[in-house]
């Protein structure tokens, strides 16, 4: 008698994983983005102080949007688009980019770090609230949860950290409006940013190079009517440390960073991307403890492991749920 052993094919595993990738593209570009948007703090807080923070800004939107009209041109990425879709494209810059992100500055200088932070997790709420009216989507009840129980994870690490600032900030209506809107202003970008995508495709790095560069000539419009550029920015960038740190953080943030947040947006709900990428202040706290060698508390621990359970909860709504 002859025994036949069946060996399991490796393809079929190969091939699931593949499934899991198509499966959950959406999710795991949100993720990615929310790594990347982690660590290009860290880079860009060793110059922040030397350039400012508007020059800054400025300047990582100008390298990105350099890196990716050559890459577009290397890679032979057709920069085309019609009218409607470049519409909606540049303005979705303008209110994510510009707006958002000059609001999030206000409240920063208001109220802190602790308590911008918070107010920046409502993004995901209402993302999923003008998504259910611009296009219809429902989150089944698990994805609400998961958003629910990652949300209070977030705060929970967020309102532990940087007790001093407690005497330093006051909690101020301007700051709380400035953080709302700030918050507003990246959920209408996403939004903004699906729309481009329903009118017809476009690549990602065509789709990101539409948002950054208007939005860099929008900031560098504001900047000179302020005044706000200054020469010593050139100066600066005559600095092999500091240009070479500008462009590392650029391809990680803007570059990287948004281009995920793109595929994020096109291939998922709203809420659900809008939430895995607001997990920074979760994904920063093994980077601060290598780095800066922060003792994880209680209380942040408690919080990371909420949001793993959501995180886990908002995968395992698309994996057998949709």
């Amino acid at each position: 008698m002859i025994l036949q052993i069946k060996k399991k094919s490796p393809f079929k595993k190969i091939n699931f994983v593949v499934f899991l990738g198509i499966k959950l593209i959406g999710e795991l570009s949100a993720l990615t983005a929310s790594v990347l948007w982690s660590i290009s703090p860290y880079i860009f807080s060793s110059i922040v102080t030397r350039i400012g923070s508007f020059n800054l800004n400025i300047s990582r939107l100008l390298i990105s949007s350099f890196l990716m009209f050559f890459t577009c041109i290397l890679l032979q990425i057709t920069l085309s688009t019609n009218v409607n879709q470049l519409f909606f494209l540049v303005l979705s810059g303008i209110v994510g980019l510009v707006l958002g992100d000059t609001f999030l500055f206000k409240s920063l200088k208001e109220i802190g770090p602790r308590y911008t932070m918070i107010l920046m997790s409502s993004n995901p709420a209402f993302g999923a609230i003008i998504a259910y009216f611009a296009f219809n989507e429902q989150i089944p009840l698990v994805g609400i949860l998961g958003m629910i129980i990652t949300f209070v994870g977030i705060c929970l690490v967020v309102y532990q950290q940087n007790g001093k600032e407690k005497a330093k900030y006051n909690i101020t209506h301007k700051g709380i409006i400035f953080g709302l809107l700030s918050s507003l202003g990246q959920a209408g970008g996403l939004i903004l940013t699906k729309y481009a995508f329903f009118i017809d495709n476009i690549h990602p790095l065509s789709a990101t190079f539409y948002r950054i560069f208007p939005s860099f000539l929008v900031l560098t419009f504001i900047g000179i009517l302020s005044k706000r550029i200054n020469t010593k920015l050139l100066t600066h960038l005559y600095n092999r440390k500091i240009l070479f740190l500008l462009v590392l953080g650029s391809i990680i943030g803007p570059y990287l960073g948004i281009t995920f947040s793109y595929i994020a947006v096109t291939n998922t709900q709203i809420g659900i991307a809008a939430t895995l990428m607001s997990l920074q202040p979760v994904l920063m706290l093994p980077i601060s403890r290598y780095l800066q060698k922060e003792r994880f508390s209680i209380q942040s621990i408690v919080g990371a492991f909420l949001s793993v359970i959501g995180i886990a909860l908002l995968f395992l709504k698309d994996l057998f749920l949709s």
